[in-house]
């Protein structure tokens, strides 16, 4: 369950790291002025390639990290369902264990009371 946790947080690290930085970013406005700009059509292609690399590789580090924790979950379901499919059988010969000792019990009464 612990890694759960730890999968779950570095999620939430990693989003709020991305998020802080989409607000520290300077407006599109003022990106878009010095794109608007370039020497030649190969600087802006530098450009693009630099600015979309890092989010797609991010982007994709998440999906992998999402990925991981998908499988994660799915396989804690399945332990999860054995373990009850376990105790539902174990809780089942439980009840029937009571009701033979119960029956037992009070059998051994009604003859006791018979000799009596």
């Amino acid at each position: 369950m612990a890694r759960g946790q730890d999968s779950r947080s570095e999620v939430t690290d990693k989003l709020s790291d991305i998020l802080r930085r989409a607000d520290n970013a300077p407006p599109l406005h003022k990106r878009t002025e010095a794109i608007t700009q370039p020497e030649g059509p190969s600087q802006l292609s530098s450009i693009i390639q630099r600015v979309s690399g890092a989010s797609v590789a991010e982007i994709d580090a998440l999906i992998a990290e999402l990925q991981s924790l998908r499988e994660y979950l799915v396989n804690e379901g399945q332990r999860i369902q054995r373990e009850l499919t376990e105790y539902i059988r174990l809780n089942q010969g439980a009840m029937e264990t009571t009701r033979v000792i119960t029956a037992s019990l009070l059998k051994t009464r009604t003859e006791s009371d018979r000799i009596q």
